[in-house]
């Protein structure tokens, strides 16, 4: 779900943040001067985190990595993020390797078994609010080529 949680009230014209493109999402601190109050207006937009691909294609039986940023300032703990296979297994046995900091997942071996979506989830707070907020990661296997059988 693309778009923008603005639960305060902005003066039109304030601001206009409609237009801001994927690249440029994360947490911002807008300072806007006015005559009368300097005001700090925080946005959370949805891409707090965001995978490097949106589709990884595998070989079966290959390793694959995938790697995420985290665009929270400051970085949140390891232990608020974590990785599910969605609906919501949870990935344990070998297979699955997590980095130290918990931003990157890397499958080994993979399977029929291991494709499908991976979700990788962070909680983190501003201003004493707390958000939640996820990016989904398909992996998919290589389709076999079928060449060999046109006789």
């Amino acid at each position: 779900s693309s778009g923008i949680n603005a639960e305060w009230p902005l003066r039109p014209g304030l601001l206009n943040i409609k237009n801001i493109a994927d690249q440029n999402a994360g947490v911002y601190a807008l300072y806007i001067p006015s005559t009368a109050t300097s005001e700090l207006v925080e946005v959370i937009l949805y891409s707090a985190v965001e995978a490097a691909q949106k589709y990884y294609t595998v070989e079966e039986g290959g390793d694959v990595t995938i790697e995420t940023e985290i665009n929270v300032v400051p970085t949140p703990a390891a232990d608020k993020i974590t990785w599910v296979k969605v609906p919501n297994k949870e990935l344990s046995g070998d297979k699955y390797v997590v980095s130290d900091d918990k931003t990157s997942l890397t499958i080994k071996g993979v399977t029929a078994k291991e494709a499908g979506t991976y979700r990788v989830s962070v909680e983190f707070e501003v201003d004493g609010k707390k958000f939640n907020k996820h990016s989904d990661v398909i992996v998919q296997l290589e389709e076999e080529e079928e060449e060999s059988l046109v006789m």
